[in-house]
């Protein structure tokens, strides 16, 4: 397994879970992720890292681009879809 940040470009991936947060502030980072389509079983493509730095990742989920910053990737795991 691994998270958004560390998965390989243009893959099926499917979410298998996202990592818990206690803070009150970064909460609405996880709901957000989970309204545009971000759940458990739900299949995603990473399209793009930006070679500078490595941020924003561009990802489709559910057939819309949603870019990603490195934290929000990091919250959900991943892993190839067989």
């Amino acid at each position: 397994m691994m998270t958004i940040n560390q998965a390989p470009l243009l893959k099926g991936l499917i979410i298998t879970s996202f990592e818990k947060i206690n803070v009150e502030d970064i909460s609405d980072i996880e709901s957000r992720l989970m309204h545009l389509g971000f759940v458990n079983g739900a299949t995603i493509e990473v399209k793009r890292k930006s070679r500078l730095f490595k941020e924003p990742l561009l990802v489709e989920v559910r057939g819309r681009l949603v870019a990603l910053s490195k934290a929000e990737a990091g919250l959900v795991t991943v892993e190839v879809k067989k």
